[in-house]
């Protein structure tokens, strides 16, 4: 599939605003306690409705960002131009803290598919800089903006403390607003760009399970990436129902830092309560 038949599906994907799903998302937020600071997008994909609150707003967004990169992955294994098993050795300029297992150390050999899969998967920061490089993140921006998500920018990498990863290449702070994360997320869930499948293979098997995975119903099947710094909580995903209705959920949680520098895990609970609130009334 040619850039240019992806995008032509992208435009197939018009959801239109439903006020009822505007509702359900203020009425969890009240709930949850967390309408100040958050940002959120919901859609239906059967009906191609969605509602939002302030899904435009220029959120941090933290390692949500990795869901783009993954798709430029897909988009280049499809092409021909790179294969998953095409190997790599780790650079010592892309090393910075990251959570869960990490195995890339400098000059560890991996794969771009080893790669992928650790950043979605684990959220490793090492692996995200090292596909950045691999990738080019130019042209990851100019793919989501091909897809009309016009704000993405993949300015910078990722850095797990200070002091941060030093990146001469660095163009600006990292964007990806919670409405086109969602709207990537649509075109994942309706096979509307190269390795969708495949993508979503990966996202259903995202470790931390904190923040909006509590609040699901049972048998519910979540594929989705979330995100945290200091300020910033974040879960975006594919929810499929054991009805098999689909729905893309977006939930970004801005919040103020506190005197430890600690991550924003606490409103993880919070979050939890708005997904439990959504889901009764989906």
């Amino acid at each position: 599939m040619d850039d240019r038949s992806e995008a032509v599906k992208a435009a197939d994907f018009v959801p239109e605003r439903d006020p009822n799903l505007d509702g359900v998302i203020l009425e969890a937020l009240e709930i949850a306690g967390i309408n100040v600071g958050a940002s959120v997008y919901l859609s239906d994909l059967q009906s191609k409705r969605y509602g939002q609150w302030r899904a435009r707003e220029d959120v941090y967004p933290a390692s949500v960002i990795k869901v783009p990169i993954m798709a430029e992955a897909f988009r280049r294994f499809a092409q021909g131009s790179l294969k998953p098993d095409d190997p790599i050795v780790v650079s010592s300029k892309n090393q910075t803290t990251t959570s869960g297992p990490a195995p890339f150390s400098p000059g560890y050999k991996t794969t771009i598919g080893e790669l992928v899969d650790f950043m979605i998967v684990h959220s490793d920061n090492v692996a995200t800089n090292q596909l950045m490089d691999e990738l080019g993140r130019q042209n990851v921006t100019e793919y989501m903006h091909a897809l009309r998500m016009q704000t993405f920018l993949l300015g910078r990498k990722l850095s797990g403390s200070e002091p941060l990863i030093e990146d001469p290449e660095m163009s600006g702070r990292n964007r990806l607003p919670a409405l086109e994360v969602g709207r990537l997320l649509e075109l994942i869930a309706c096979d509307a760009i190269d390795g969708a499948a495949e993508q979503r293979a990966v996202l259903a098997r995202c470790a931390d399970k904190e923040k909006l995975v509590p609040g699901l119903a049972p048998d519910d099947v979540f594929m989705h990436k979330t995100g945290e710094t200091s300020s910033v909580s974040h879960d975006a995903g594919i929810l499929t129902t054991p009805g098999g209705k689909q729905y893309v959920v977006v939930l970004y949680c801005e919040v103020e830092p506190r005197a430890d520098n600690s991550d924003a895990a606490w409103v993880n609970p919070a979050m939890t309560d708005w997904m439990r609130a959504v889901r009764e009334n989906l």
